[in-house]
């Protein structure tokens, strides 16, 4: 994968998005979570717009970090209200929370059941802002929390390539 290319110079948001999001993911993939501040974000903010649930506009977004990753995103939306808790949650799949309106809290467990752990020593807790992406690798518990006014996620699954 050819990351530097022209350092963003003749590239649009989306494919700085794309770039920064599939350099950070080739790194932390399958290790433990991680948090990134993408360039870009603003294209995928413009393009994103929850239609009952699914993520309009992400194609090619979804379709630019398959590539890249060698594998198939998948999109959708989750919204969180104001009070509400989402826990318990055991990623199936690799995820990436991308919040598009609002914020909320979210707190990633350290390592899966049964599984050596990984890089942090104890849960990962933070407030997830518009602009940042949480990588939630498969098997990883999570939950989102703490929203003081709606919050809507991008929610992309990065499922194995079919061959």
């Amino acid at each position: 994968m050819d990351y530097a290319g022209d350092l963003g110079r003749g590239t649009t948001g989306l494919e700085l998005f794309v770039r920064d999001l599939a350099l950070c993911l080739s790194v932390h993939r399958d290790r433990g979570p991680a948090l990134v501040w993408p360039d870009g974000v603003d294209a995928v903010l413009v393009d994103a717009e929850p239609t009952h649930g699914v993520a309009a506009g992400t194609a090619a977004l979804t379709s630019g970090l398959g590539e890249l990753l060698a594998c198939r995103v998948g999109s959708s939306f989750l919204t969180l209200e104001p009070g509400a808790h989402s826990g318990g949650n055991t990623a199936a799949t690799d995820l990436v929370l991308l919040p598009v309106r609002g914020s909320c809290g979210g707190r990633v467990e350290p390592a899966p059941p049964g599984r050596a752990r990984a890089v942090l020593d104890r849960p990962l807790e933070l407030r997830l802002r518009v602009g940042e992406a949480l990588y939630v690798p498969s098997g990883f518990g999570y939950e989102l929390n703490e929203a003081h006014s709606p919050c809507t996620l991008l929610v992309l699954a990065l499922h194995p390539p079919v061959w």
